[in-house]
């Protein structure tokens, strides 16, 4: 069990290096996923994934400004302990639909400037504006389709 924990860690890891996170910080999300109890203080981090005390420190840093994990007390330690974020995929996805409202918004822009130039110049500006305008009016109804499902379970 341990190591096919450990090779889901590491798969984790790649899926966040390929999203632009470095690896060591997926490791982390990777392991607070799995971990019991669901917090590491940066030594545990730092011990159970064989990174140095430099890299858990750079990337517990990243992830708390990214909103991925927060700092929890655990009572009686003076420690600082680390938990992914509950809602923090829901607030990833919602500062993805706000910066696809404002690329969208450039994507107008720029069909406003093309207005009257032949429909071949503007073609991809028009695709691109049309994929954002269904991507900005769907995905919030479908958070909240998703948002709703949680409640009831």
């Amino acid at each position: 069990m341990e190591a096919e924990l450990a090779r889901y860690i590491e798969d984790v890891a790649l899926f966040w290096e390929r999203q632009g996170l470095p690896r060591i910080a997926g490791r982390i999300v990777g392991l607070l996923m799995v971990c019991d109890p669901p917090h590491r203080s940066a030594g545990q981090l730092a011990e159970e994934l064989g990174a140095s005390k430099a890299s858990v420190s750079n990337m517990t840093r990243l992830l708390l400004t990214g909103g991925s994990i927060e700092a929890v007390a655990v009572p009686g330690d003076r420690a600082t302990y680390y938990a992914l974020t509950p809602d923090s995929l829901e607030r990833k996805l919602e500062r993805r639909v706000a910066a696809m409202v404002s690329f969208h918004a450039l994507a107008q822009r720029g069909l406003d400037l093309l207005d009257g130039a032949p429909p071949e110049r503007s073609a991809r500006l028009r695709r691109v504006a049309s994929l954002y305008a269904f991507m900005e009016r769907e995905l919030p109804a479908l958070l909240e389709r998703w948002r709703q499902e949680q409640d009831r379970d």
